[in-house]
């Protein structure tokens, strides 16, 4: 049952290039500019090595210490496994890996550090995403932009508050983490201020290089959609592929371009083009963490023990 749910999102992508037209989509695909194109690849790189320096601060947060080799490594390593699960879940791989590593922090602390890892991202695509109030027909379009400023800043201050992170996001996780079979180490506390916020400008920085890549990708399809535009759609589509129905967004983000593309004004065959681009870069992280598994040590290759 659970694999026929993960082909929803191909069984989507096959639908939609048979509505659209797949061999004008490939010719779309094709002409990109290569500038462009590499352009995309190293900016898709720059946010690995930003999100995984981005993990280290928040394990630093909770008193383990990990070297930025090992912390790039173990980062790509658990790209690698949350490229092949639904909605990125094998990210918590890196929990795993952390308890192996550091066996007296314990596995609660290792799932901590992702949790925050992943929430940190979800926040503030969430308020990127904010933007998206101008499609409603009585909003002004300069409404948009005050919306996801305020957005982030709400999140980044709430973030470092101690009452919200211990009552709204500590408590929680702790409340999950009793429950984790076999589990009985010391519930981790809330994670330092100063941790979360350099953490914050990381992701920040994180997420203007996933903007970026995908405009100068649009860019390099002639898409003269403004990077306004650009941004708030690409957060939707980051939010979208965290749906457990596909791996890589493969079908959920790329109905969303074809549906975006109406309004927009741009054709639904570019804006799938876009939408098949930024898979590739999605493929090119996946690739760099399977070239990382395959040249880490024997232990590194072998699945966490449970």
């Amino acid at each position: 049952m659970a694999t026929r749910w993960r082909l929803i999102g191909s069984v989507l992508l096959l639908g939609l290039m048979w509505h659209v037209g797949a061999g004008d989509v490939f010719c779309v695909v094709l002409g990109v500019d290569p500038l462009s194109l590499a352009s995309g690849a190293l900016l898709t790189m720059g946010v690995l090595f930003l999100r995984s320096w981005r993990w280290r601060i928040l394990c630093g947060g909770f008193g383990i210490k990990l070297s930025v080799g090992d912390a790039i490594r173990l980062y790509l390593l658990g790209t690698f496994v949350s490229s092949i699960a639904p909605g990125r879940v094998g990210d918590f791989a890196k929990a795993y890996y952390l308890r192996e590593r550091h066996p007296e922090a314990g596995l609660a602390v290792g799932i901590a550090t992702v949790a925050y890892d992943r929430l940190l991202d979800l926040g503030q695509i969430s308020a990127l995403a904010l933007g998206a109030i101008v499609v409603v027909p009585w909003v002004p379009e300069e409404i948009g932009p005050p919306v996801v400023f305020f957005g982030l800043a709400g999140f980044v201050i709430s973030t470092a508050w101690r009452p919200v992170r211990e009552g709204l996001m500590a408590r929680p996780l702790n409340w999950a983490l009793r429950r984790l079979p076999g589990e009985d180490d010391p519930l981790p506390p809330a994670p330092q201020t100063a941790n979360v916020l350099a953490a914050q400008a990381l992701t920040l920085a994180s997420l203007i290089g996933l903007v970026g890549m995908s405009v100068v990708l649009s860019r390099g399809l002639s898409i003269s959609i403004p990077a306004w535009r650009l941004a708030v759609l690409a957060a939707l589509g980051a939010l979208v592929s965290l749906i457990p129905v596909t791996t890589l967004g493969i079908g959920t983000r790329d109905s969303l371009y074809v549906s975006a593309a109406s309004f927009l004004g741009a054709s639904s065959t570019t804006m799938l083009g876009l939408s098949l681009l930024i898979l590739s870069m999605y493929v090119l992280k996946s690739i760099i963490g399977w070239v990382t598994w395959a040249l880490s040590p024997v232990r590194d290759r072998q699945p966490p023990e449970l």
